[in-house]
């Protein structure tokens, strides 16, 4: 059983060069969307750009966990976004350092969470599509416990947990290190459950990455265990300089 719906995501996309190699990427894969961080400057006409190209646009952001910051970028996909033509927005609230201006580790930011999620809902029609990413295993009790992920989860339609089992060390510069267990199947293992037991019944899609330091055995196990679950969508992060090989191997799932 084949993905027959495949996610590209990117974190920057600021200059005609890193579009054009992201949309090159992303119809190398046979993406049926894009997944683009709002910092993006080009987003919002970039949208109709990649509809064009026969792909659903989603967004998404860290957001800061600060009232104004947060509902400043709600306020952006809401009044510019979605009339500009978005099809989705994923939130990903996480916590590297406690008391940093994108800590969400909070149980007090509940209220927040909830009305950042409807200012984004009423805005949106109703084949908008909403979710939910962060940390692997990050719901979990010895994890990220206090990310309301109550209110997060409740708004959303789909759950991506960052079963990533490879990544570029952000402190070292190593890249294709093992994390989470250091193949798809023991990253899902790990984030899976802690997912599905805080995620009220929502469809849960593991996410691939980091996909430029992945190999091609890893990126077809990743699509075994997916087809293990029954799941026909693949999100994939992130865009940057991703070997031919690596995405013809995308591209066979």
């Amino acid at each position: 059983m084949a993905l027959t719906r495949k996610f590209l995501w990117i974190v920057n996309m600021n200059t005609d060069a890193a579009e054009t190699r992201f949309s090159k990427h992303a119809l190398a894969i046979n993406a049926t969307g894009v997944c683009i961080r709002t910092s993006s400057t080009r987003l919002p006409d970039a949208i109709e750009r990649f509809h064009d190209l026969g792909m659903k646009v989603y967004a998404w952001r860290w957001p800061p966990s600060s009232r104004a910051g947060a509902m400043r970028e709600a306020d952006n996909v809401a009044s510019n976004l979605i009339p500009a033509g978005l099809d989705g927005y994923i939130v990903d609230p996480e916590s590297d350092k406690k008391g940093a201006s994108n800590d969400w580790n909070q149980a007090s930011l509940a209220e927040l969470a909830a009305d950042f999620c409807k200012t984004i809902k009423d805005a949106a029609p109703k084949s908008f599509a909403f979710g939910t990413t962060s940390g692997c295993a990050y719901p979990a009790a010895g994890q990220k416990p206090n990310i309301p992920w109550k209110e997060f989860f409740t708004a959303s339609d789909v759950l991506l947990p960052q079963t990533y089992w490879r990544w570029t060390n952000p402190t070292t510069g190593q890249a294709g290190q093992k994390i989470n267990g250091g193949n798809p199947d023991a990253a899902i293992a790990k984030g899976v459950p802690a997912w599905k037991a805080k995620g009220l019944g929502k469809v849960i899609l593991p996410m691939a990455g980091e996909i430029d330091v992945v190999t091609t055995d890893e990126i077809a196990d990743y699509g075994k265990a997916m087809d293990k679950m029954g799941l026909k969508e693949g999100h994939f992060y992130t865009d940057g300089d991703i070997s031919v090989v690596n995405l013809a191997a995308i591209k066979a799932l």
